[in-house]
């Protein structure tokens, strides 16, 4: 931008000034707006219809309008797969871990409590196949051992039962299980040296102990008598068998109670002495739940039970 002097009163202007701002002088006139004619070229006014020189009318400026197209934010599309897989995996691990609640904690307990009320209703052979199915759990393991020795006392009760006068009377005080006796099984070892330690325990059945019952039951005189039995698995019969029966396991008192004349004598005598070889000398094995046993003993519930091997 350059200064110069206004001609009319001499003072500094801008050169692009229009008019002096000192003395009011036009510097630089506004031309009107004009159009030129597109037939003689000529300028018109700007609002003129027709050109003012040859008459050429002036078409009429229509202004189109062009619709504007507002673009539509388009919303942003959710990533469905995002949402989806966390959804499902986690569906997935619910019903995993319902599954395997299931199998390990709610079927063997019912399971278990099914058989509990099996063997409470003397019912051990349907209640040992359940049992069966959730080995490991709980004390089943324990019970299903004691089951076994229960089952092969019933029947050596059986078996005592025939030689009683009154059979439903027998009471159970005590019951023990023996394997073998050691002095048996020492002199088997000694006669057999060079066998297997397997054909040295031909003496130990574990699984059909002998068993001494500790019993008593009415006399013919209505009184109560306790005895001794001992008893001993037939394989042929697959059932237990008496093996002896005495009035007590000690040889002195049967000598001291019972005169040699009299017909059981030497069958007390017999049975005291067996007895008291397996108590000082007998392998110990198993155990059973004595309040289970006498309550099916009272119940008569055992009577169709089998040994459970």
């Amino acid at each position: 931008m350059a200064m110069i002097k206004c001609p009319e009163c001499g003072q500094e202007i801008s050169d692009k000034a229009k008019k002096c701002v000192h003395c009011g002088k036009i510097l630089i006139e506004d031309k009107p707006a004009t159009k030129v004619c597109s037939d003689c070229g000529k300028e018109n006014p700007i609002d003129a219809t027709e050109c003012v020189h040859c008459g050429c009318p002036f078409e009429e400026e229509t202004t189109v309008e062009i619709p504007v197209q507002t673009a539509i934010a388009e919303k942003p599309k959710k990533n469905l797969k995002k949402i989806i897989i966390p959804v499902v995996a986690a569906v997935v691990v619910i019903v995993v871990g319902l599954i395997i609640y299931n199998v390990k904690v709610v079927k063997p307990k019912n399971t278990y409590n099914e058989a509990m009320t099996l063997l409470e209703k003397g019912k051990y052979n349907d209640a040992d196949d359940l049992l069966k199915t959730i080995e490991g759990y709980k004390d089943v393991n324990d019970i299903r051992e004691e089951v076994k020795y229960e089952s092969c006392a019933y029947s050596a009760v059986n078996a005592v039962k025939g030689i009683l006068k009154n059979p439903d009377s027998i009471s159970v005080y005590d019951i023990k299980f023996y394997s073998g006796r050691k002095d048996a099984k020492e002199e088997k070892d000694k006669d057999t040296e060079n066998s297997t330690e397997e054909e040295s325990d031909t003496l130990i059945d574990k699984d059909h102990p002998y068993i001494i019952i500790h019993l008593g039951a009415q006399n013919g005189f209505g009184g109560t008598t306790e005895s001794f039995a001992l008893c001993a698995y037939s394989k042929e019969k697959e059932t237990y068998k008496l093996d002896a029966y005495t009035k007590s396991d000690d040889i002195e008192d049967i000598k001291d109670d019972y005169d040699s004349d009299d017909d059981n004598y030497f069958m007390y005598l017999l049975g005291a002495a067996l007895l008291s070889g397996y108590e000082e000398n007998g392998i110990e094995v198993g155990s059973i739940d004595m309040d289970r046993f006498k309550t099916i003993l009272k119940n008569d519930a055992y009577s169709t039970i089998k040994i459970i091997e």
